[in-house]
């Protein structure tokens, strides 16, 4: 196991936080990338000013 840096413990309490973190972090970078309305409304606004 890694040994923490001097003064900094490890408590067993936060844990099941511990845990929950990572599966929450697993969770969003296994999830898709859904580009976002605002980029989107962005992008129709270039391609109507290029033809122009």
């Amino acid at each position: 196991m890694i040994n923490p840096p001097k003064g900094i413990e490890f408590r067993r309490e936060f844990e099941p936080d511990m845990k929950r973190m990572v599966q929450a972090l697993k969770v969003v970078l296994e999830a898709p990338i859904v580009q976002s309305t605002q980029d989107s409304l962005t992008d129709k606004a270039s391609v109507k000013e290029e033809p122009a």
